[in-house]
């Protein structure tokens, strides 16, 4: 298999595909840090600690399905428990970003829309999973 990437787009075994990129800055006030767990039913991408400002990405291929699905846990040392987000759902983003930014604050993560120029799209967290 060969795999060549370039910027938004791949070449995997002759077939041009779609990637995507996603991006979490940590923008929580007081200087908190972020501690973030990202996974898909298929990689666990581990544990990062963010610092004020501070991000982190991760590049991949969609599958053809339309399904790829990127969760993850955050916490922080003012939190009431673990707050859990869909970073990445492919029919909501595929769309609308090949390079999906993200802050994240108290109340929830923003979306960067390339369009208006700003984290103009906010979502509440999904649920707290623990204390």
């Amino acid at each position: 298999m060969t795999i060549m990437l370039c910027s938004s787009w791949a070449v995997v075994e002759g077939q041009i595909i779609r990637t995507a990129d996603v991006t979490v800055t940590n923008l929580l006030y007081r200087h908190h840090y972020l501690t973030m767990h990202c996974k898909s039913k298929d990689d666990d991408l581990g544990l990062r600690v963010l610092p004020k400002r501070g991000s982190w990405s991760w590049h991949f291929v969609p599958n053809f399905w339309g399904t790829t699905l990127f969760f993850c846990a955050f916490k922080w040392d003012t939190s009431n428990g673990i707050h859990w987000f869909d970073i990445y759902v492919q029919k909501r983003d595929q769309d609308r970003c090949s390079v999906c930014k993200w802050i994240v604050t108290q109340r929830g993560p923003c979306w960067y829309n390339a369009t208006s120029g700003g984290y103009t799209v906010c979502y509440p967290f999904n649920n707290n999973l623990a204390s």
